[in-house]
């Protein structure tokens, strides 16, 4: 009889499902209605909703939720966030353009809400929480079972666009963060479908040249397009973990590694982007392997002709791009009482003078420092460090030498393999992604082990004048948690870039060979626009247009990897990648060797303004473009293993078999001029 009384209760509380009759019932409008009611109910008549990103309190924590301290009211006011996501959904309303005077007409922005909800709850938690740690209300049941809806709903949406990878890592959230699975909770995650979503790769070689632009607003046409050097040697033979930039259009590589097992270079190369005729070897890092480490894992970056290097010591090291020679400065630093209590000791916030993995960039002549390992945390930092070039002095901002007992919601968690970059009104510093490796920690018995490491699914900004953290919405088409990802800024386009990378966690199933891999490695590509802009006049539509993510679809790819380097050339706007590496049993070779590095040069081109689609074929890449590891057949388009035509084309095309190279020799032969050799 209690128990009865208190799910009567129960029911009266949770009046989003009064609006959930409405949608059974086919009443969209009223069902909507009814839902934005009932929310405005808890959060007032002047809150946001959903909240429009990158604005004041757009970010990820909302004063307006961690003040909540009722689980019925919260599970009640996710169930509204989830019905409104699952009436525009109904409505094919997905995603607008902008964020106008009707921001409440795109399911995405809904599903979006209740991670920012989900995410406060973290509030209630006794102790502040690491984000590896799955906080969950236990009563009402309904939270789990509203929670796991939005995900599952997120990820059909998500798979519909093609974002094959954040539609299963979505799905995959829901059966792995709400255990123990009840069985409805079981019902709902449907696991059948997600063995299926395990085996497709990301992107889908098969699938992807299918893909069309559905909604502009969180797709665009792109074409990765693989440059040939004339004279091959030098970086072509493959590495890893190396540091990259581009200067007066010549791409420059150093260091790095050619696997785990090396061989370890100290090596510098360039190129000259605009003859690619071979690569030219610039003089050596100087200093020796005792005195500075490894060269893996570290980032050079230009400032005043300069590239700079940074290794976790007081010592940087600087190459001057004009002269071609190597020098270096002396940095200082006085830890504050309060650096001390994060853990600096020795007058130095890096133990052993060394850091790798860190992500650095440079804005209003100052070199910003985040995460990375230095040898006595293996899951990795946030230690958040300023160094002012002028004064050649250093300060910290913000983090901890190791990670503490408990979490802090101020800012970013512990973890290396970031990416970042400066937004174009150098106002914001964006931080992305990466991993904590608490494998690692835990095979040297450190704190915060486990088996396995954790991918980071969240974005950050810090505000330079402001000096303070705001964690940022994943809006739009965003990618799914990943680290190792090749990332820029392009500053001609004014978006940031993203592709490949990998995730620890995301199990791939490869049921031809009765395999299964607790981890994904990933060859899609997206854009963001952190940028929000105004119309020329009152009357043009849309008013704004907020921060979105976009997928970038393309008819080819490189192959899945992860720590490959993207970087943009300031003066022509164009994108190129380079490098890598992927575990060999994640793709077809004939290779023994555990894993595989990549020493290709590609370039991207987006079509967007500035971007050089006009320059692609798009045709012809239909039928010819590398999918990955895989070969296009040129006649029926299937990706796989297949052998290139022994024309005088050399090697232009592929086929699949005999049938399709009788069906498209003639029309290989016309469209490039190939004759038998």
């Amino acid at each position: 009889m209690v128990s009865q009384l208190m799910a009567l209760m129960m029911g009266m509380a949770l009046t989003c499902r009064e609006g959930d009759k409405l949608f059974d019932a086919g009443k969209i409008n009223a069902a909507k209605a009814k839902y934005l009611s009932e929310a405005r109910r808890v959060v007032g008549p002047t809150f946001c909703l959903p909240s429009t990103p990158g604005e004041g309190s757009g970010g990820v924590i909302s004063t307006v939720y961690t003040a909540l301290d009722n689980p019925i009211k919260i599970a009640n006011l996710l169930g509204c966030f989830l019905g409104m996501a699952k009436c525009l959904a109904h409505e094919k309303d997905i995603e607008m353009a902008s964020w106008n005077e009707r921001n409440d007409d795109h399911a995405l922005a809904w599903l979006e809400e209740t991670n920012a909800l989900y995410r406060c709850t973290y509030f209630l938690a006794t102790d502040p929480l690491y984000d590896w740690m799955d906080f969950n209300i236990a009563e009402p049941p309904e939270f789990r079972i509203f929670r796991a809806r939005a995900l599952c709903l997120a990820s059909e949406l998500f798979l519909g666009l093609g974002n094959t990878a954040t539609g299963t890592t979505r799905r995959f959230s829901a059966a792995s963060k709400l255990q123990p699975l009840t069985p409805e909770l079981t019902a709902i995650v449907d696991v059948p479908l997600l063995s299926e979503l395990h085996q497709i790769r990301h992107p889908d070689p098969q699938k992807i040249l299918a893909s069309e632009v559905q909604s502009p607003a969180l797709q665009v046409r792109g074409s990765w397009k693989r440059l040939n050097i004339a004279k091959p040697g030098g970086v072509t033979e493959g590495r890893e973990n190396f540091a990259c930039f581009i200067w007066n259009s010549h791409f420059y590589v150093a260091g790095g590694r050619k696997s785990s097992l090396g061989p370890w270079y100290r090596d510098l190369w360039a190129i000259d982007l605009n003859n690619l005729t071979a690569w030219r070897r610039l003089p050596d890092y100087p200093r020796g392997m005792r005195q500075s480490g490894m060269f893996i894992g570290w980032s050079m970056l230009v400032h005043n002709d300069t590239a700079i290097l940074f290794t976790g010591g007081p010592t940087i090291d600087a190459f001057d791009l004009v002269t071609e020679s190597w020098a270096s400065f002396r940095t200082t630093y006085t830890p504050t009482a309060a650096d001390i209590q994060a853990g600096v000791t020795d007058g130095w916030p890096y133990p052993r003078q060394l850091c790798n993995d860190a992500t650095i960039q440079i804005a209003h002549n100052k070199m910003y420092v985040f995460g990375g390992d230095h040898g006595t945390t293996s899951v990795g930092c946030n230690l958040f460090m300023e160094l002012d070039l002028t004064t050649r002095k250093w300060r910290r901002l913000t983090g901890y030498v190791r990670p503490p007992k408990h979490g802090d919601y101020t800012c970013p968690g512990p973890r290396k393999s970031a990416s970042s970059w400066v937004s174009t009104d150098k106002k914001r510093i964006f931080l992305l992604f990466g991993q904590a490796d608490r494998q690692g920690a835990s095979l040297k018995n450190e704190a915060h082990g486990a088996e396995s490491a954790f991918g980071y699914e969240d974005m950050w900004s810090w505000g330079i004048a402001e000096e303070r953290w705001r964690r940022e919405r994943m809006s739009g088409n965003p990618p799914c948690a990943r680290t190792e990802m090749a990332c820029t800024y392009n500053e001609k386009l004014q978006k940031t870039i993203v592709f490949g990378g990998y995730m620890p966690t995301l199990p791939t199933l490869v049921l031809e060979q009765g395999m299964q891999f607790d981890f994904s490695y990933f060859a899609d590509t997206f854009i963001y626009d952190a940028t929000p802009k105004t119309p020329a006049s009152p009357n043009d539509s849309p008013t704004v247009t907020a921060p979105k993510w976009k997928q970038v679809l393309t008819h080819g790819f490189p192959t899945y990897r992860c720590q490959a380097q993207l970087a943009a050339d300031p003066q022509t706007g164009r994108t190129y990648m380079f490098g890598g590496f992927t575990n060999n049993q994640y793709i077809p070779t004939r290779s023994k060797l555990l894993s595989r590095s990549f020493g290709d040069l590609w370039e991207l081109r987006i079509d967007e303004a500035g971007g050089h689609f006009d320059e692609v074929n798009v045709e012809e890449e239909m039928r010819s473009a590398k999918a990955g590891p895989w070969q296009r057949c040129f006649s029926c388009a299937a990706a796989g293993p297949w052998r290139k035509c022994g024309g005088s084309c050399k090697g232009r095309v592929f086929f699949c078999g005999g049938a399709c190279l009788k069906d498209g020799w003639k029309e290989h032969k016309t469209m490039h001029a190939c004759r038998k050799a």
